[in-house]
């Protein structure tokens, strides 16, 4: 090979050389851009990722205190279910004992002179003598009769 072939040879090679290595630059800057695109966009995804993680955390209390306040309120419901559950039993006790103790008089029951309720002993009627002592009243209607002013009422 003579020397000026070489030389064309090796100026060709470089020339290729160079453009490979310019396309490879190139690239190299389009790859550069990319990646500060793609940083910015995971930036941008973790900022709204932390915002997200705000909401949801705030959400979170948010449905924490309300089920506290729940199951506040289903304590009290249940605890006014069961008040209420005993009341009915109670009152269907008294009725029970009431529609027990009472007995139908053939005597229509009138109040008694008040002058006769303090002079001696009052006169009993034949029917009173009879019937059978009456069962005592349910401890709540004592005290409401007993705090109510009946004023020569017969109950």
């Amino acid at each position: 090979m003579s020397l000026p072939l070489a030389n064309l040879v090796s100026i060709a090679l470089t020339v290729v050389s160079l453009a490979v290595f310019f396309v490879a630059l190139r690239k190299a800057n389009r790859l550069n851009a990319m990646s500060r695109v793609l940083a910015h966009q995971v930036a941008s995804s973790a900022a709204n990722l932390q915002q997200a993680l705000a909401i949801l955390q705030a959400e979170r209390e948010t449905c924490r205190d309300e089920s506290v306040r729940l199951e506040a309120r289903l304590r009290d419901s249940d605890r006014v279910r069961s008040e209420i559950t005993r009341a009915i039993d109670l009152v269907e006790r008294a009725k029970t004992d009431l529609k027990d103790g009472v007995r139908p008089s053939a005597v229509p029951v009138q109040p008694a002179p008040v002058a006769a309720k303090s002079s001696g002993p009052a006169f009993v009627s034949a029917s009173a003598q009879a019937e059978p002592p009456a069962r005592p009243l349910p401890v709540f209607v004592n005290r409401i009769v007993r705090s109510a002013d009946v004023a020569s009422a017969v109950l």
